[in-house]
């Protein structure tokens, strides 16, 4: 299914190419750009026994870029998520800062490639209940494609989970998310 969803996701990209440079290094037309973005998230942990289940959830925030150039951006924002397995919620503020290369196709369609690390602040959820005591702070990398058409957004990501969900266990949080923006 991933394999199927990035295969259309190109072509549909590559319908809108136009002949230019790979690296676009003038200035940016606009130096920040501020948008709103929510979508679904499927999350799971690492090291799980069988039969524990992933867990379908959302995100939704503000997103915030800085663009250095036309090739080059920083993302970052705040973002209400929600991670942790079917039987076992964990909610989060997330504040990602994301390196963007952009890809511009036309006018109005534009290519973006993102990583970087993000931190979550637990702030609710069966993990942080007194007899769980999973950790509230977390980080993690994460590495995704966006495509803007004029002010609305597209976009996926996965999320590598770096640091360990509970003190006495391994199991990290890992996602892929699925989002709808735009940007003002």
């Amino acid at each position: 299914m991933k394999k199927l969803f990035l295969a259309v996701f190109a072509a549909v990209c590559a319908l809108g190419v136009s002949a230019q440079t790979l690296w676009d290094g003038e200035s940016a037309e606009k130096q920040f750009t501020l948008g709103v973005r929510a979508g679904l998230n499927i999350a799971k942990m690492t090291d799980m026994p069988s039969g524990v289940d992933s867990r379908s959830s959302f995100h939704a925030g503000l997103s915030a870029d800085w663009n250095i150039v036309n090739s080059f951006s920083v993302n970052s924002g705040i973002f209400y998520t929600g991670k942790g397995v079917k039987d076992g919620s964990a909610e989060f503020i997330e504040i990602p800062v994301y390196a963007s290369y952009r890809l511009n196709f036309a006018e109005a369609s534009q290519l973006q490639v993102n990583f970087g690390p993000y931190l979550d602040f637990g702030i609710a959820g069966d993990a942080f209940k007194d007899e769980v005591d999973g950790k509230r702070f977390q980080m993690g990398l994460g590495v995704g494609a966006g495509y803007t058409f004029h002010k609305f957004l597209v976009g996926i990501q996965y999320q590598f989970g770096l640091t360990k969900a509970f003190d006495n266990a391994d199991p990290k949080y890992n996602n892929l998310a699925i989002s709808l923006g735009y940007n003002f």
